[in-house]
């Protein structure tokens, strides 16, 4: 039993309520799922719960909450690690060892368990979590994704009472994010763990849960059944984070046909089955070229491209592609299949072992990487990377005085994120104090200020919630149209298939797909949004198999 009784805290550099007034009650082996904007609360409750607030997270604080009858405010974290286990929305904050089997047994080992409970506990996580072939990998090898599953069996291995999952998918293509979800669902049906799961992205993981809690400005404003949720939102709230195929049924109702709300592509395909076999209303999808009319010259090419590294691991195998001015490029692809390297060569932070890169015209080899930066902005997958200065608006300005901006431009640039990403009321703040989503944000306005002519982003979204994902979305189009070119890296497929346009696949170091996002995402069997899927038994009756969206299923009513 997890109790929470009038509990509210504020930060120590913050002028803001982090949580206000939270009671809550959860019982033992419950599922639950919490959601809600980016900075609304969630991972400072998560915190709670395990003690790092307030021990490691100073700040005011009153209430109480009580863990299997253990005081979490005034007990040691290291005596709550035996009870509650948390994985963070960052795995870098938690994994300190060399390779994977000495960060697994690290834990163990601060417990004085005997060496034979060890090794079993070891061999048991790996094999569970699915990566007995990482046992002897050093860590700073590891992909984003493989990270993630580490300190994953790094809490599995000690056998807590109550996991705690700070958006453990983030960072996961659609099948490594589909098998720690139902990894996690196991865990809580056949071991009886309490689950408590923080994530934005809820169309992977609603059907599987008992509960849900929706977090707003530091306040819960649903504690429910997911139906019921569905329910008031159809009325009441915007459609934000409602999975496609529950959108669905809302757009339907608009229309004034009315049908029940699925949560699985099961229920979806049983309950849409009499409107989707009705020829009354199709109306095929035509597909494009990825080329639109904006786009121009050749910005970016790769010709013949290799690299491995240092290790003598080949990472990039004869990559040739041609990048052109104007173009959206969504870069998917499995956990460690090549595209953060290939990003890394596209603006010079990599140099190829073999083949040739060259922007605008100019080979990457023979300049250096601060010239290229003047052309080529990247954010990287991790915002801990970008941040070293001391207020958010010194990190946003830096770019742009380096490159020698006019003080108006500056200022008007400065306005226009911290307005654009939400960003004003922290415009003073330690960037590093931030959330990992406001991290996220800091990081997407310290590059976009500065305008770049190729903009390269590695899982900007990480941390994000729709309506800020959208905000960015719509940032993009106007940068595009003011002649940007956008490389988007990223397993947020619902995201892509909406705005999207050409998409490249890769695959252990190669490309194996390239063209628009109906060609290749269609009909996949990783890759395919939710309603793509949820159309594939009724193309036989005329309707057409390369629908992503609903918007585009939509276009059949109007």
């Amino acid at each position: 039993m997890i109790e929470f009784k009038d509990l509210t805290f504020k930060y120590a550099d913050s002028s803001n309520t982090a949580l206000s007034n939270i009671s809550l009650s959860i019982n033992d082996s419950e599922f639950i799922l919490i959601t809600g904007p980016s900075g609304c609360g969630k991972s400072t409750l998560c915190r709670c719960i395990n003690g790092l607030v307030p021990s490691f997270y100073g700040g005011e604080i009153c209430g109480s909450v009580e863990v299997q009858n253990i005081d979490a405010l005034r007990t040691p974290t290291k005596d709550m690690a035996k009870t509650v286990g948390m994985v963070f929305q960052d795995p870098e904050n938690q994994l300190i060892a060399t390779d994977v089997e000495r960060e697994i047994a690290f834990g163990l080992e601060n417990l004085g368990l005997p060496k034979t409970i060890m090794v079993k506990r070891i061999e048991e996580v790996l094999d569970t979590v699915g990566i007995d072939h990482l046992r002897h990998r050093q860590l700073s090898t590891l992909s984003g994704g493989e990270k993630q599953k580490t300190a994953i069996a790094s809490v599995l291995v000690l056998h807590p009472e109550i996991l705690v999952l700070d958006e453990p998918t983030s960072e996961l293509d659609p099948k490594g994010a589909e098998e720690v979800i139902q990894l996690v669902k196991r865990l809580n049906e056949e071991l009886g763990l309490t689950v408590i799961l923080v994530e934005h992205r809820i169309d992977r993981v609603l059907q599987s849960v008992d509960r849900l809690i929706v977090m707003d400005s530091s306040e819960i404003t649903y504690d429910g059944k997911p139906r019921g949720w569905i329910n008031l939102a159809e009325n009441k709230l915007p459609l934000v984070g409602i999975p496609p195929i529950t959108h669905l049924s809302v757009e339907l109702k608009q229309k004034g046909i009315d049908t029940k709300i699925p949560l699985t592509i099961k229920e979806g395909r049983q309950i849409f089955s009499p409107i989707l076999k009705d020829n009354k209303w199709k109306k095929p999808i035509q597909t494009h070229p990825h080329k639109s009319k904006n786009i121009t010259s050749c910005i970016a090419k790769a010709r013949k491209l290799w690299y491995k590294y240092p290790d003598g691991a080949v990472v990039l195998k004869d990559i040739t592609i041609d990048i052109f001015k104007g173009e959206f490029i969504a870069l998917i692809g499995r956990n460690a299949s090549g595209k953060t390297t290939l990003a890394k060569l596209l603006n010079g932070l990599l140099k190829p072992s073999k083949g040739k890169v060259e922007i605008n015209g100019i080979d990457t080899t023979r300049t250096k990487v601060e010239n290229l930066a003047k052309c080529v902005g990247y954010v990287f997958q991790n915002p801990n990377v970008h941040l070293f200065a001391d207020t958010v608006e010194e990190e946003i300005t830096f770019m742009m005085n380096n490159l020698g901006f006019s003080s108006k431009m500056i200022e008007e640039s400065l306005d226009k994120e911290l307005k654009q990403f939400n960003l004003e009321y922290c415009r003073y703040a330690y960037p590093r104090s931030l959330s990992t989503g406001e991290k996220q944000r800091v990081a997407l306005a310290s590059v976009l200020a500065a305008k770049p002519q190729l903009l390269i982003l590695d899982e900007p979204t990480r941390g994000l919630d729709y309506g800020l994902k959208k905000n960015l979305m719509n940032y993009l189009i106007e940068y595009r149209k003011n002649g940007g070119t956008v490389i988007l890296i990223s397993h947020d497929i619902e995201l892509i298939a909406e705005f999207g346009e050409r998409v490249v696949l890769m695959s252990e170091g190669k490309i194996v797909a390239d063209g628009n996002k109906h060609q290749v995402l269609a009909n996949s069997l990783h890759f395919s949004p939710q309603i793509n899927r949820l159309i594939q038994p009724f193309t036989k009756y005329g309707i057409s198999s390369d629908i992503l969206t609903v918007e585009e299923i939509m276009q059949g009513f109007k």
